[in-house]
């Protein structure tokens, strides 16, 4: 689940207001800076949506609501160093 706090404005494109159950699947989050810390969070959504969120100030959490995912191989994933 993402939560952005501080809110002034949200809009929306391409995404069905009326469902609550609706699971949207998020590809891109970005950040455009405002004035004074202000600003807005642009979350690009998978099947063309997009939501646009204007801030007080960034303040962004990510919960993951799942049960722990067990890959198929029972491995876990490794990722190289930057």
């Amino acid at each position: 689940m993402l939560t952005i706090e501080d809110a002034v404005r949200v809009a929306s494109q391409g995404v069905e207001r009326g469902d609550a159950d609706m699971v949207l699947s998020l590809l891109t989050l970005e950040w455009e800076p405002g004035e004074d810390g202000t600003g807005a969070c642009v979350l690009t959504l998978a099947g063309d949506g997009a939501i646009r969120v204007e801030v007080e100030a960034l303040e962004v959490t990510l919960t993951d609501v799942t049960r722990p995912y067990v890959a198929p191989s029972g491995k876990r994933p490794e990722h190289p160093e930057g």
